[in-house]
């Protein structure tokens, strides 16, 4: 399979505005207004705009005016910098749901097909693991921060916790790095401040985006990594520590993981944000779901065994057992192979989930019917295609980022992977998704009028009730 000269997968693109790869800033996050009988279906781009219609399929890329900005919150010039992604799924590929296909996928690959396929993936595993130099530069930009931190405001104690990719031991060596700042501070949790301090000293690409959660993106040109800061956020950390655990559990986790993960940054499928995709903390929620569901299965849920209870700052009990002790080989009855969990993890999201009626629930460690999870409104602007509860907060949908072409676009790439895989070509399947050059407009612009021309005037005394004659040329 092709890669850089370094030896490493090839990097995805620059995109600007590029929505943070890891976990969500917090599992507590409320959920949208997908559920509530008189909104739309969420379009993606819903908050950017103020109203909840998609935009056209035409790249937006304008810079957001200060008039975007919510009313009588001072604008900071490092909000308002950052253009947004193009969306990832244009809506001339429609909107309805795929049909069923038109005779059975593959089942099962014979022993052949299973080494080889496990073989492939193995070896892009090894090429996306982070290199020792990548971790070494991640640890030295932490207490980069840190010293910034106590430099700026002496006096205040700070603590820098890494989470998402960076802690959860899915990160490769060209992942965005993930900070959460705890600190007595709490002039900083606005991170306007924040933001003007990382740009003194010397960080690039310094946007401060305003959200439940706000956080700062940087780049650091000493260290060559990207970075998203948020302040005081705990609960993102509880989200990183319970993925790593799963990740713990079962060697083949981590490499499953990884290669789906870089298979949805290759095709820009991990952008919930801008891209109107799934955040990769939703691709996740689908594999440990996917591997408590195998028979037998490979992973428990965490959160239905024996643990200390852990009470959020909402309210939410949110503890779930991590010894890892007892936990490690849980799955060791079920002799799948890397290859074989891969090829039956995309073809039961292709071909064999049943979207319409079934909910994905890591905490519950099994796949629930919408009836009795609650989900189960169907009006034409209520109905979530896709959905999958949050482990934390299990009224949030981290599927609500799609609205229905998304859903499509998503269903058809999973298709497709799947066919990659059937014909034992992953470099295929992780093949980089490009741009069209050019997009489609949605409207067509009517065709330009001529202009009416003035004659001359009649000679004085001629004119008629003051009319003046015009002639189209």
């Amino acid at each position: 399979m092709a890669g850089r000269p370094n030896g490493h997968p090839p990097s995805r693109p620059s995109l600007i505005s590029q929505g943070s790869n890891s976990v969500p800033t917090t599992p507590h996050q409320r959920p949208r207004r997908g559920f509530a009988p008189s909104s739309r279906s969420p379009s993606p781009r819903a908050g950017l705009s103020g109203g909840h219609s998609p935009r056209s399929v035409v790249s937006e890329m304008a810079m957001p005016s200060a008039s975007m900005l919510p009313n009588g919150r001072p604008v900071c010039k490092y909000e308002g910098r950052l253009a947004y992604n193009r969306r990832r799924m244009q809506y001339d590929i429609g909107d309805k749901p795929l049909d069923p296909p038109e005779k059975e996928p593959k089942k099962t690959l014979d022993p052949k097909e299973d080494k080889k396929l496990s073989g492939d993936m193995r070896e892009l595993y090894d090429r996306l693991l982070p290199t020792e130099e990548s971790e070494k530069r991640r640890q030295d930009f932490v207490q980069k921060i840190e010293q910034i931190l106590f430099k700026e405001w002496p006096g205040f104690e700070f603590k820098v916790h890494v989470f998402g990719s960076s802690g959860n031991m899915l990160c490769t060596s060209d992942s965005d790095v993930d900070l959460c700042i705890q600190t007595d501070m709490k002039e900083l949790e606005s991170m306007h401040i924040l933001a003007a301090a990382l740009d003194r000293y010397g960080m690039e690409r310094v946007y401060c985006i305003q959200a439940k959660i706000p956080i700062v993106k940087v780049w650091d040109p000493e260290y060559q990594l990207a970075a998203d800061l948020n302040v005081n956020n705990p609960l993102a950390l509880e989200n990183t520590r319970m993925i790593k655990t799963y990740v713990q559990i079962d060697e083949r986790v981590r490499p499953m993981a990884m290669i789906i993960k870089y298979w949805t940054r290759q095709r820009i499928l991990n952008d919930a944000s801008h891209g109107g995709t799934l955040s990769s903390y939703a691709w996740i929620c689908l594999i440990i779901n996917f591997l408590q569901i195998r028979n037998p299965p490979i992973l428990p849920s965490l959160h239905l065994r024996d643990h200390k209870p852990y009470v959020a700052t909402d309210g939410t009990e949110s503890g779930f057992n991590d010894n890892l002790d007892e936990l490690r080989n849980f799955g060791k009855a079920n002799t799948s192979s890397l290859g074989d969990l891969i090829f039956q993890f995309f073809r039961f999201y292709a071909f064999e989930f049943k979207y319409e009626e079934s909910v994905v629930s890591p905490r519950n460690g099994r796949v629930l019917t919408r009836k009795e999870k609650g989900w189960t409104m169907n009006t034409k602007d209520g109905y979530p295609r896709f959905c999958i509860e949050e482990p934390f907060n299990t009224s949030r949908n981290l599927g609500n980022s799609l609205d229905d072409t998304a859903f499509r676009g998503i269903h058809m790439e999973l298709r497709e992977a799947f066919t990659h895989i059937c014909n034992s070509k992953v470099d295929k399947m992780v093949e980089l998704y490009e741009f069209p050059a050019e997009e489609k407009p949605i409207f067509k612009k009517a065709p330009t009028m001529p202009k009416p021309k003035l004659s001359a005037g009649p000679a004085p005394g001629s004119r008629k009730n003051g009319s003046v004659r015009a002639n189209r040329n």
